[in-house]
């Protein structure tokens, strides 16, 4: 047999086997024979009290539950959009889901632990030690975790997203073990403890079965019982193209549920996805690709770094929309309300309100020296040519000394799980909640030697040559610290506003 059909064959099979995955979920309906529509995007709450940073989603009884990492705090939300606070004593709440037992099960990513909240609010930690992280199995109480993100529960076992040691544990009967995940990368493979991630943060049971948003390789991934661990969609391009099983790209999804017929939703970019909504598996998008703010019909919806999802027995598709600050509801009936553009405009930051927010500073030592501002917003940048890109700046340009160290304009923390992008280019950044910075060694000082600063967790290749750098959501910094040194562009690009309202 040739090449091209043996590999035609292997895909087809590919297809066939997930088709049975996807199909045999169809006997697990919750309460109604027939699948509503989901015609509309509308706002359910955050409108009148205002999260901070929307994450995770889970439903229970009618009610529904927000962590909110910005805050430290649970939210429950009443079926009419009613908010009230659970508890405000966590750290940096990620992914939630509920046990057996009714108790909320929370990844406090900020605090490195796994944690449960009792219906009345108190607070017990289940695995990891409080504000120290690492990668150690063993009794729950000594085992460290990195920054995990993403929870799910099945049974006595609660699945853990260990997103920033690129590993899926469990915590089972007071111990903690590696299901699968080694260093990271990309690997699929039959022993689990080969497999690999990247930066995994969202994570669903479905069928004994575990399905992994692996936000760095752009992928869902599957793993099995005994750790097996292989590929349900995506191919690793990084864009939101639709398509067959492995046809089709993510751009970087984040989170991941289940819904009531065994379909699967996934939050990827600013935009909301599904896989098996169709006979055929196919990947799929349900809203608008781009980031902004809207309500309406599935085409015209925006949203902007959705970051969990949870679907209710009605078949109310709820998203956190952690960017947008509000918990948005893909409606199978008439839940939530469709925000006016009027009301949208009175939810925006004006610059008034944001400068009153912190003490001005230059990200300089020291920070009231007069500076050079060598570009602002709205500069018209490239050349204006036939056939040649010409771009608005979107920031201030404060010109610094080659090497000079950077230093955090205000006190923040990080919320994005991929909040550093563009390593050792000239582009190099990181994106704070209210604040960016461009053109940094991050972590590095001129001669590119790395900090003594565990919140900048460096990758090596296997001849230790620096490979990439993370800052795991939850990490905190207060205004002054070094945040790393000035490349050749000798200026930091300081991006002010929020992500999708930068000003």
């Amino acid at each position: 047999m040739k090449k091209s059909g043996l590999k035609t064959l292997i895909f087809t099979i590919r297809i066939l086997i997930f088709a049975g995955l996807i199909f045999s979920g169809f006997s697990c309906r919750k309460n109604s024979n027939e699948r509503k529509p989901l015609s509309r995007v509308r706002t359910f709450a955050g409108l009148a009290e205002r999260f901070g940073e929307p994450f995770g989603v889970a439903v229970k009884a009618g009610e529904i539950f927000v962590s909110d990492g910005e805050r430290g705090i649970i939210w429950r939300v009443s079926h009419d959009g009613k908010m009230q606070i659970l508890t405000d004593k966590l750290n940096t709440p990620s992914q939630i889901a509920f046990d057996s037992s009714g108790d909320l099960i929370v990844a406090d990513t900020g605090a490195h632990q796994i944690k449960k909240v009792k219906p009345g609010g108190e607070i017990e930690t289940i695995a990891g030690v409080e504000n120290r992280s690492g990668d150690n199995d063993g009794e729950a109480a000594a085992a460290l975790f990195n920054a995990p993100v993403g929870v799910a529960v099945a049974g006595n076992k609660i699945y853990v997203a260990d997103t920033y040691n690129d590993k899926i544990r469990v915590v089972e009967n007071g111990k903690v073990y590696t299901l699968a995940g080694s260093t990271k990368g990309f690997a699929d493979t039959a022993d689990g403890q080969a497999a690999k991630f990247d930066t995994p943060c969202g994570i669903a049971v479905r069928n004994g079965k575990l399905i992994v948003a692996d936000t760095g390789n752009r992928r869902l991934r599957i793993i099995e019982e005994n750790g097996k661990t292989s590929t349900l969609a995506g191919n690793g391009a990084q864009e939101a193209a639709d398509g067959t099983l492995f046809e089709a790209s993510f751009v970087e999804p984040l989170a991941v549920t289940v819904g009531n017929f065994g379909e699967i939703y996934v939050a990827d970019g600013n935009s909301i996805r599904a896989v098996g909504r169709r006979f055929f598996p196919f990947v799929e998008t349900i809203s608008n690709t781009r980031r902004g703010f809207s309500d309406g019909d599935l085409r015209s919806a925006r949203f902007n770094r959705p970051s969990g999802l949870a679907m209710d027995d009605d078949g109310n598709l709820f998203v956190a929309d952690a960017e947008n600050q509000v918990l948005r509801v893909f409606a199978g009936d008439d839940s939530g309300h469709e925000i006016s553009p009027q009301e949208l405009e009175k939810l925006k930051v004006s610059a008034a309100e944001f400068r009153r927010s912190a003490e001005p500073r230059w990200p300089y030592d020291p920070p009231d020296k007069r500076r050079e501002i060598a570009g602002t917003l709205g500069e018209l940048r490239g050349d204006v040519v036939l056939d040649e890109d010409i771009w608005f700046h979107n920031g201030l340009d404060i010109v610094g000394g080659y090497g000079e160290t950077a230093r955090f304009v205000r006190t923040e923390k990080v919320l994005d799980p991929f909040a550093v992008h563009n390593f050792a280019t000239l582009r190099e950044l990181i994106r704070m909640p209210t604040l960016g910075y461009i053109h940094i060694r991050l972590g590095r000082d001129r001669d590119n030697q790395i900090y003594a600063d565990r919140r900048f967790q460096f990758v090596f290749d296997e001849n230790r040559k620096l490979k990439d750098v993370r800052v795991p959501r939850g990490a905190k910094f207060n205004a002054g610290e070094p945040v790393g040194s000035l490349n050749p562009m000798n200026h930091v690009h300081l991006i002010a506003g929020r992500s999708g309202s930068e000003m």
